[in-house]
């Protein structure tokens, strides 16, 4: 039957479970002080990695974003000007453009090349080198000067970089910062224009648009001038032969004086004579139509050939080649070139390309075998016609000479007034000067830099600040080798782990207080020792941790490790014996000792510690008694112990049931000592007389007292240091003790912090149950 209870002493009250059975009577009711169930996710232990690193993450987070501002403050400032422009489409339709300018407007199909290609126009190298060229003298006027006062500072040290910008690094800066994007689905496009002064970035915008539209202007005119040249020369050559064929006619008309003959339908000969004239008169201004578009496809570029441009077909292939070039455009950002998807495209593309160029090498070779059939067909015709010209003649003799003469004359000024009238259009063409481009908001001077953006920039460094001090953590975290949270002893030392003693910021300090501060709880903490800020006071509380605070996390994590060694050694034939040993100096033994025999002594053992540290004895300054006489006095032979008394060599403590063996003055070697065969007698005996003998040894890695004391001994307890024993160290000691077939009881982690292993919920289920407790008893009072 177990029933509830508390085991009172000191002032403090402990919960336990009464149960007859078990060997020790008693087993704690709280929960396993230290040992709890560890989380398994990977993501766990890295936010615990995180948080355990915290501070050094903020620091590196706060160093990265004050660096970012500092360089924010001493960085030129850099102004951005914009200016939009409408990219519209030119009327062919106007003044018959289409049939006189050698190059037309695309169809609607086409738009969006057209935009594109208007677009890389205004980023070309011709475009800038005239915009620099423009915008030069203007630079010279400009001087940059600091406006922060860390810019100043710089230019007052002459620190590398704070020297004025000259003006052709301002310009060159300026027009390699040019940029043109459109926007959305409109012919609207964005231009905009960095530099270091705010209104020269936008009176460069502005002179890059001017230019920009200057330059359209004088490409269409150049275009038109040309057609209205060729159509001029052509208009000549046509005046000259219809001068030629009037003054014939008029000669002839002087020497006869004839008229056509007066029949209405006249012979066969001069019927046939007018058809083979007509077609004459329908070739030549065919082979002239076809001789024009032949002439200007030899000058001008094919795409901008009329008849290239209207082809339903180069349109199809053009949409069909825009459409392959976007999706091409849209995949490749995730995709690569050795893509299967992307491969396909790109051999579509070129496939489709070849078809285009064959295509228009066809309506090439096409336009230029109409032609060449256009003007075999005039020299047909026109051999045709002058050998029915010499039958008809012989047949009409002079009138027929007459009416050919006439017809001559029709035909030329017909052709002649064509012409004429072409010239005319594209003259007109030419001095309108149109162009497609128009400025719709116009670049103003700046108010604000875009660079440096302080905020941003300080954000930015925070973030890199806070991804590196995360990196450096983890490789902190990769690379140290000391021992940190409990349960790594058992993985790397195979060795049992007898409990886990917490920091004494952890259990005297600001989480006790956190956790246990509520109206019910202020009791507890009068049970608590106080802080202090001198050392030696802090000392003396942690040395005396479970005899001063029996309500305190620290003295609480002692009475679970009691148990765990109590129910190590269950038989109880005789007393057990352990040396209480770590790895190097500074884990903290000596405290351990004191504190695990208090625990032991409340749990009504009759404990004795010895103080075997010879070397650096501490352990009698801890429990307070005096170092006259000791285990050195009973080595030497000084004290025969096996005939005086127990008392007069042991001496008893403040604490009931425990004892104390000080390690005794003198100055002899302590091997020489420990090597005495009275040793392994005194622990006999002293086996019989106490429970449980803890002895406080020195370091095991180079000094071999703790080693020897051990081979008299039942087992060792090796006391580990949290975030302080190398793990090195450590396995080195376990070899040590094994080599020496020396067994080793367990281990202690001493001086654990869980706040700075981001374990900050390692204690809730004591702090849980105190405060319940607390509660309790506030309600029972």
């Amino acid at each position: 039957m177990k029933k509830i209870g508390r085991l009172e002493g000191g002032g403090a009250r402990v919960p336990v479970i009464i149960e007859p059975n078990h060997p020790l009577g008693i087993k704690p009711a709280l929960p396993t002080v230290g040992v709890e169930d560890e989380p398994k996710g990977l993501l766990v232990e890295y936010g615990r990695l995180l948080i355990g690193h915290r501070w050094r993450i903020a620091a590196f987070a706060v160093i990265g974003a004050c660096l970012a501002f500092i360089i924010s403050l001493t960085t030129q400032p850099v102004f951005r000007a914009r200016t939009s422009l409408d990219i519209q489409n030119l009327n062919v339709d106007f003044m018959n453009m289409r049939a006189v300018a050698p190059t037309g407007q695309v169809g609607p199909a086409s738009g969006e090349i057209y935009l594109q290609t208007e677009i890389k126009l205004l980023q070309s190298e011709t475009l800038l080198r005239r915009t620099v060229n423009r915008m030069t003298p203007e630079a010279e006027q400009i001087t940059t000067s600091p406006t922060g006062a860390l810019l100043k500072l710089r230019r007052a040290l002459h620190l590398p970089g704070s020297e004025p910008h000259s003006p052709k690094q301002i310009v060159e800066y300026t027009a390699k910062s040019v940029a043109v994007k459109p926007l959305g689905l409109t012919r609207l496009v964005e231009v905009t224009c960095d530099s270091w002064d705010a209104k020269f970035a936008a009176d460069f915008c502005n002179a890059l648009t001017a230019e920009f539209q200057q330059q359209d202007r004088e490409i269409r005119w150049s275009e038109a001038q040309k057609t209205s040249d060729w159509l001029s020369r052509q208009l000549a050559d046509v005046r000259d032969q219809l001068t030629v064929s009037e003054k014939k006619l008029q000669s002839a008309q002087d020497r006869g004086g004839l008229l056509l003959s007066g029949q209405q339908n006249g012979s066969v000969g001069e019927q046939r004579l007018r058809e083979l004239q007509s077609e004459l008169l329908r070739a030549q201004a065919d082979r002239v139509a076809k001789q024009a578009q032949y002439e200007i496809s030899r000058s001008a570029p094919v795409d901008s050939l009329p008849i290239i441009l209207d082809d339903s077909q180069l349109r199809d292939y053009q949409t069909k080649l825009v459409d392959l070039r976007r999706t091409l455009a849209e995949s490749m950002p995730p995709l690569t070139d050795a893509h299967p998807k992307v491969q396909k495209l790109k051999a579509q593309i070129r496939e489709l390309e070849g078809e285009l160029t064959t295509k228009k090498l066809n309506v090439l070779d096409r336009m230029r075998n109409e032609f060449g059939a256009a003007r075999q067909r005039e020299q047909l015709l026109l051999s045709a016609y002058r050998s029915q010209e010499a039958r008809v003649a012989q047949e009409l003799s002079q009138e027929t000479q007459m009416n050919m003469l006439r017809r001559d004359v029709d035909s030329g000024q017909q052709l002649y007034q064509t012409l004429s009238q072409r010239v005319k259009e594209a003259g007109l063409a030419s001095a309108m000067q149109a162009t497609t481009i128009r400025t719709v908001d116009a670049a103003t001077v700046p108010n604000l830099p875009i660079m440096p953006r302080r905020v941003r920039s300080t954000a930015v460094g925070l973030i890199m600040g806070t991804v590196i001090g995360v990196c450096f953590a983890f490789f902190k975290a990769r690379t140290e080798t000391v021992l940190r949270t409990p349960g790594e002893a058992p993985r790397y030392l195979n060795i049992r782990e007898l409990g886990v003693i917490p920091s004494a910021r952890v259990g005297l300090g600001r989480v006790y207080i956190n956790k246990l501060m509520t109206p019910t709880s202020i009791g507890l903490l009068a049970d608590a020792p106080p802080s202090s800020s001198n050392q030696a006071k802090t000392d003396q509380v942690i040395d005396m941790a479970t005899w001063k605070a029996h309500a305190s996390l620290v003295a609480e994590a002692y009475r679970s490790t009691t148990y765990s060694i109590l129910l190590e050694g269950r038989e109880f034939e005789r007393g057990k014996s352990y040396i209480i040993s770590s790895p190097s100096a500074g884990e903290g033994k000596t405290t351990v000792t004191g504190n695990l025999g208090i625990a032991l002594a409340q749990a009504n053992r009759r404990v004795l510690v010895i103080d075997g540290d010879l070397r650096r004895p501490r352990l009698h300054k801890s429990i307070g008694v005096s170092n006259e006489v000791g285990l050195r006095d009973i080595l030497r032979g000084d004290i025969d112990f096996e005939r005086v008394p127990l008392h007069q060599f042991c001496r008893s403590s403040q604490v009931p049931n425990l004892s104390i063996l000080p390690s005794g003055s003198g100055s002899e070697e302590p091997s020489s000592l420990l090597y005495s065969p009275r040793l392994r007698s005194l622990l006999s005996r002293l086996t019989k007389e106490f429970d449980v003998v803890l002895m406080d040894t020195p370091p095991v890695m180079h000094l071999a007292d703790a080693r020897i004391l051990a081979g008299v001994t039942d087992g060792v307890i090796l006391v580990l240091r949290a975030r302080s024993t190398d793990r090195e160290a450590a396995m080195s000691a376990r070899d040590l003790f094994h080599q020496d077939q020396v067994r080793i009881v367990g281990t202690i982690l001493n001086d654990f912090d869980p706040l700075s292993e981001g374990r900050t919920d390692y204690y809730d289920s004591y702090y849980k149950y105190s405060a319940a407790n607390a509660a309790g008893d506030g309600c029972g009072a």
